[in-house]
């Protein structure tokens, strides 16, 4: 049987792949995204044709259809994971899609038992093609996006966690909407124990935690009607700025310190 992605997962990749409209919306009529692929729904972009809308139906069907790849790819890729993980790695891969995930940092560390670096590691795919200039550039909401699925796959979750309580879904909201719609293009990652390069975009995680920590303040989740069963997912959605700052900065000591051991090795050299 497929496994599926818990509650929280699933109003995440509601959240930040609705259309322009935001509020969790699916955009009917396609659009461009930032990075310049044709999309439709909630960050469909299969089959999406010019001009031509979809019911909220078709939408409906599109998000089912594309959760059931991601899903198929994080549980064969990363068996094992509890909810929170899980869910976490299925908005990643729903973004970066199926090929980006098997070949990520985060299936590969977290494959290894290093699950604090698989953490971190979500922020390498924060990267996009710009439409216009073709360079690959930092996308804000990317980075806000990964640090959301971070603090999620960090939260502790028994196994089988219940999406529902009493037969009543749990509802979890994410406040406000992104500005912008998610890119569907991200720019793979580059390896973050080998450049300077990298090693000082991780640094520059952390200086903007300032940044993401007020992003944080907005994007607080809040749960309702959520019983003691629940409450690792009730912890996640109560996460503030102190958290995702402290992630950030994680992420940047981890992949510092992963530099600094290999050149100590001679594994690397300085560009």
């Amino acid at each position: 049987m497929l496994r599926e992605i818990n509650a929280a997962g699933y109003r995440l990749i509601k959240e930040f792949e609705a259309g322009p409209q935001g509020n969790s919306r699916p955009a009917l009529v396609p659009y461009y995204c930032p990075a310049g692929k044709l999309t439709n729904g909630w960050g469909n972009t299969h089959d999406v044709k010019p001009g031509v809308a979809i019911t909220l139906a078709q939408a409906e069907a599109d998000l089912e259809r594309n959760l059931d790849w991601a899903e198929e790819c994080v549980d064969k890729t990363c068996p094992g994971a509890n909810d929170n993980e899980f869910a976490a790695m299925v908005s990643l891969c729903f973004n970066i899609g199926p090929e980006g995930f098997k070949g990520s940092t985060v299936a590969r560390l977290f494959n290894r038992g290093d699950k604090a670096g698989a953490a971190a590691a979500f922020a390498l795919w924060r990267k996009m093609r710009a439409s216009n200039t073709a360079q690959l550039v930092d996308s804000a909401g990317l980075l806000r996006r990964r640090n959301v699925e971070a603090a999620l796959f960090l939260t502790p979750a028994p196994a089988m966690v219940p999406v529902s309580v009493g037969g009543a879904p749990i509802e979890v909201t994410l406040l406000p909407p992104p500005t912008q719609p998610m890119p569907q293009s991200v720019a793979p990652e580059k390896s973050a124990a080998s450049s300077k390069t990298v090693i000082a975009g991780s640094l520059s995680v952390a200086a903007g935690a300032a940044t993401v920590a007020d992003q944080a303040n907005n994007l607080s989740m809040t749960v309702a009607s959520v019983t003691q069963a629940v409450s690792s997912v009730q912890g996640l959605l109560k996460l503030g700025a102190l958290s995702l700052s402290t992630i950030a900065l994680v992420a940047a000591a981890y992949f510092t310190w992963r530099y600094i051991q290999k050149k100590r090795r001679g594994e690397v050299m300085s560009t």
